[in-house]
């Protein structure tokens, strides 16, 4: 920042100490006020650019990855409720196994203690 004060001073006292007469130095002092003006703004607009772009290019990245997770999490949810249908299945069939099992060694014990 210093070095910068430097250059506007350096650059101040020769225009104001140049040969010339006091308008064409006054009329120098504005092109150049506004060449800086010109300067500023383009630079600014360039890096309101650049901001603009990394701001998209991290929307976008957001966007991908949020994507990206919505899409395991349906993944996990489907695969859960397939494996709860299957576990739910599998009980179902072995609990009626074990009252078929049951209801056949009942009816061998009746069979069993009937008198003929």
């Amino acid at each position: 920042m210093s070095f910068f004060k430097g250059v506007l001073t350096g650059l101040a006292i020769g225009f104001l100490t140049a040969p010339r007469s006091g308008k064409e130095t006054r009329d120098k002092l504005t092109n150049n006020a506004k060449d800086w003006q010109d300067q500023i703004n383009e630079g600014f607009n360039q890096l309101k650019a650049q901001v603009d772009q990394l701001t998209g290019q991290a929307k976008d990245t957001v966007d991908k990855y949020a994507n990206k997770a919505e899409n395991t999490y349906d993944q996990y949810k489907n695969d859960a409720s397939y494996n709860k249908q299957q576990a739910k299945s599998a009980y179902n069939d072995k609990v009626d196994d074990v009252a078929d099992a049951a209801k056949s060694g009942i009816n061998k014990a009746e069979d069993a203690f009937k008198v003929n």
